[in-house]
């Protein structure tokens, strides 16, 4: 925006302004009362000039924040209002909480970059056919989560105006995903899950009428070491006419949603209610095996064992055979 200062000095420069008009439309009204008609239409010529000549231009960007998505572009928007060329202006784009501070430079009715900060290099542009009609806007590529911040729009040679954007940058987070985890008293239980998000996410589930439904619990949320979040939450669901439940996760904050979609079978609603989700039967099946296995394996060994070792005894030790084999016979 620009500072409290200009504008005061601004709307100081107006007032003497209309008050020097209006001192010319006076004088001009006498005169014609005197019948000096041509020095009446030099003054209402002056007037005219005068108000043309003196029209200031201010610099506009955005109040609201712009929103762009990770990998995406974006165009941060300012433009000098009322229309005035700014082709033969400086327009600096800058971050002041970065060194070097400058984002984008144009000087000399050209781009001028050498003094650019590094993490924008070719990834930014100005709209070189709009400048004549005031508009300075920065176009910024291929956006990374850094880019977030706040930029600001300065034009150097033109009273210093300047005016302050600021860019929210989220993850274009992949979808998120849906599974069938259990039963529960003929009704189905969901488990939906997205993860990789920049900004905290809404996790929400609906039915095909766009219905939001209840979670079984409050939505989980962890963030890794990046500093993006996953986010869980289960849904028991009950039998619909069509089983078509949706999965969705929202970024408010960049205005990003993605969703998934879940077809239930009919059959899953007709089974009887289990003490545990599926997965955990299938893991407790699972574990259940494999001690049986096990199990299987030790006492076949022994078995072997026992086998042999009878072998090796009445080998070696005939006397034997006849004992081994009452005990055999009992």
């Amino acid at each position: 925006m620009v500072d409290a200062t200009r504008m005061k000095r601004e709307t100081l420069f107006r007032i003497n302004v209309s008050l020097f008009n209006w001192m010319c439309c006076a004088a001009c009204v006498e005169t014609e009362m005197g019948g000096h008609r041509m020095i009446c239409l030099f003054l209402a010529l002056y007037l005219a000039v005068s108000r043309a000549d003196n029209t200031v231009s201010v610099l506009v960007g955005s109040t609201d924040p712009v929103r762009g998505i990770v990998s995406g572009d974006v165009i941060l928007p300012c433009f000098l209002r009322p229309t005035t060329s700014a082709v033969e202006e400086s327009v600096e784009w800058q971050r002041t909480d970065l060194e070097p501070k400058e984002v984008h430079l144009y000087r000399d009715r050209g781009d001028d970059n050498v003094l650019q900060n590094p993490s924008y290099s070719g990834r930014t542009s100005l709209f070189s056919e709009e400048l004549k009609n005031g508009n300075v806007s920065l176009k910024l590529t291929n956006l990374k989560p850094s880019d977030a911040g706040n930029y600001t729009c300065y034009l150097p040679t033109l009273d210093n105006q300047k005016t302050t954007i600021e860019l929210l940058v989220g993850g274009a987070a992949p979808r998120p995903w849906v599974s069938i985890v259990g039963t529960k008293d003929k009704r189905v239980v969901l488990k939906c899950e997205a993860e990789g998000l920049v900004y905290k996410p809404e996790l929400v589930l609906l039915n095909s009428n766009e219905t939001i439904l209840p979670a079984d619990e409050p939505t989980e949320s962890s963030m890794n070491s990046d500093g993006l979040y996953t986010v869980t939450s289960y849904f028991t669901v009950q039998k619909t006419a069509t089983n078509l439940f949706i999965c969705r996760v929202q970024q408010s904050e960049i205005k990003h949603m993605r969703e998934t979609h879940i077809h239930v079978p009919d059959k899953m609603f007709h089974e009887e209610a289990e003490e545990y989700p599926l997965n955990w039967k299938v893991g407790i099946g699972f574990l259940g095996a494999v001690v049986g296995a096990v199990v299987g394996a030790v006492v076949g060994a022994v078995v072997v064992f026992l086998c042999m070792w009878r072998k090796t005894t009445r080998k070696h030790h005939p006397e034997e055979k006849v004992f081994t084999d009452l005990i055999s016979d009992t």
